[in-house]
């Protein structure tokens, strides 16, 4: 057998089945609240639970909407993450996430967005500067964001191992599934040789001969 298949790193995008993975994560984002969205490790979005977040619609009004984006999504995709612990992220527009790992075999495959929600405690006054900073009425900018989820430090640890827990099966049970596959083949294009080997022993070494066999072969 060769190593090679063996020792295969698959890419994200190979590993999640988002049509049998979307409709959990999806029901899971409506219970709780709060958006997940999923990135490889280049910071490609493969998955997204959507939905309209009025305080993001609030943010995008701004003067310095650009700005406020670039920082979040930057922070969101290049936090460094370390074995399975989770990273919290508060951004610069006052909303937290929260960041998971997905690994397979210590390898970092990509990673796993919780929010925007709630920084915990956090006081008027400190939305109020932060509205005035970024040019938003201040307001509006604080009705939005108490619209946002609320959970508490104890919910989101329970959130966030809930759903390693689902992304973890899932890229374990694909992984699996797609070395089998691979090894099936490499048999068969072993068997496949053998083949012609045993056919180019029999056969008489003329050039129609020669023509014949290389014909079968352009057929595999």
């Amino acid at each position: 057998m060769n190593e090679v298949v063996l020792e295969k790193k698959f890419e994200l995008g190979e590993l999640l089945d988002l049509r049998v993975l979307g409709e959990p994560l999806r029901n899971l984002a409506d219970m709780i609240g709060i958006q997940i969205r999923i990135y490889d490790l280049a910071g490609k979005e493969l998955f997204d639970t959507g939905g309209e977040i009025h305080f993001c619609q609030v943010v995008h009004q701004a003067d310095m909407e650009d700005q406020i984006c670039r920082s979040v999504r930057e922070k969101l995709i290049t936090q460094p993450l370390t074995g399975s612990s989770a990273a919290q992220i508060l951004a610069v527009c006052g909303s937290r996430y929260t960041v998971l790992p997905i690994t397979h075999q210590f390898d970092l495959l990509g990673r796993v967005v919780l929010g925007p929600y709630q920084d915990h405690g956090i006081a008027d006054s400190r939305l109020s500067a932060i509205a005035a900073q970024y040019r938003i009425d201040s307001a509006k900018f604080i009705s939005a964001y108490k619209k946002l989820p609320n959970p508490s430090p104890e919910q989101i640890k329970k959130i966030a191992r809930f759903n390693s827990k689902i992304l973890d099966a899932f890229v374990f049970i694909n992984t699996k599934r797609l070395l089998t596959s691979l090894m099936h083949l490499e048999l068969m294009m072993q068997s496949k040789d053998r083949i012609f080997k045993e056919v180019e022993k029999e056969m008489q070494s003329t050039p129609e001969d020669q023509r014949e066999i290389e014909k079968y072969k352009k057929m595999f």
